[in-house]
């Protein structure tokens, strides 16, 4: 028959038990600040902007002065009523490239279009043509100019505003769902591509330091792509005249999306490490697509105000028990319950090790 445990065993074991739940729990509290404070998952789409099988893209041709009549398709692609805002808008470069749209004060050829309904209401998976028309100034000039046509539901933005209107946050994560048609606009001329390196120097964020160029597109034209390599060098000393004495700080490959003639960019590279003070060096190139590319060989100073200014601006490097999420308390916690959980194990070893007494008939 076999025999059942005694009551310190089963004391023992539950109290075992008990710890490793009281281990699991504060975990599972410990992550959960972690998941609160994420931003908010996004929508699903509830609509398409399309160009009405022209492709992904419009591309209209005309002459100074003329109008240009064209149109667009939304379709809401949910089970509910949904309304959607259009809007023109320039294009800009954003900071990796590609084309950031731009809503306000338009100064560009986004002033040349104009919408037939900028407000639509539209039922379960029902699609509208919208018609636009073109206005091309008759001063205007440049072989190619750049707009984009910009939908947004405005169900998202009622609720971006009673997010920001809520006393009961400090902040908030606000998520919209944007889709834009890009729009060339093709005059006469011919076409030209340029890239130049306008500045380069070394910039202090909160978020740490970066090695910011500004760059700056020409001609009339976009630029595809921009494949971008950097070496930034220094000798351990802080100077540039030691011969081959001076070692890699910071190596730097990636590849800008398309460059717009409509304005410069600022393109940053995050520094790896602290900066200090002293003289740095970049060489490299940037090989802009079907343009000239650009050799770079510039000297550059972090400066003693720009070394205080990182110290004050930047927070030290957290500690990998910060960076993990948890507190110390959490891990405090977890080796009490350890412990805890290694002497009742112990304490049960023991027990089996002893022998029952016989009871005497």
């Amino acid at each position: 028959m076999a025999k059942r445990p005694s009551m310190l065993t089963t004391l023992a074991r539950r109290a075992g038990a008990l710890a490793l739940l009281a281990a699991l729990a504060l975990a599972a509290t410990a992550a959960a600040p972690a998941s609160a404070a994420a931003p908010p998952a996004p929508r699903p789409a509830t609509f398409a902007l399309s160009a009405g099988g022209s492709g992904s893209a419009l591309r209209l041709r005309g002459t100074p002065g003329l109008v240009l009549r064209r149109s667009v398709l939304v379709r809401n692609v949910s089970w509910h009523r949904i309304i959607v805002r259009l809007q023109p808008a320039d294009i800009r470069n954003a900071s990796n490239g590609n084309a950031d749209y731009v809503t306000t004060s338009l100064s560009g050829a986004g002033r040349w279009l104009h919408i037939a309904a900028k407000r639509m209401h539209l039922a379960p998976h029902t699609v509208r043509r919208i018609a636009f028309i073109v206005k091309i100034p008759p001063w205007s000039h440049g072989a190619s100019n750049y707009a984009g046509i910009v939908a947004i539901d405005e169900a998202d933005l009622a609720a971006a505003a009673r997010r920001k209107t809520s006393k009961a946050r400090t902040f908030t994560f606000t998520r919209i769902n944007r889709q834009a048609l890009p729009l060339t606009i093709r005059l006469p001329g011919s076409l030209a591509r340029s890239l130049a390196l306008r500045s380069l120097k070394i910039t202090v964020e909160p978020a740490g330091a970066g090695l910011v160029l500004t760059l700056l597109p020409g001609g009339n034209q976009l630029i595809e792509s921009a494949r971008v390599a950097l070496h930034v060098l220094r000798d351990r000393r802080g100077t540039l005249h030691v011969p081959g004495g001076s070692h890699t700080v910071l190596t730097h490959a990636s590849t800008l999306g398309q460059l717009f003639p409509t304005g410069s960019l600022d393109f940053r590279i995050p520094w790896v490490g602290r900066p200090t003070e002293g003289s740095y060096r970049v060489v490299g190139v940037i090989r802009p697509k079907r343009a000239a590319p650009i050799w770079i060989n510039q000297t550059i100073e972090f400066s003693a105000a720009k070394a205080t200014e990182f110290e004050r601006e930047v927070p030290p490097v957290a500690p990998q028990l910060a960076q993990a999420g948890m507190p110390l308390w959490v891990w405090v916690a977890f080796g009490v319950a350890g412990a805890l959980l290694i002497l009742l194990s112990l304490a049960v070893w023991r027990l089996k090790r002893r022998r029952p007494v016989e009871e005497v008939a």
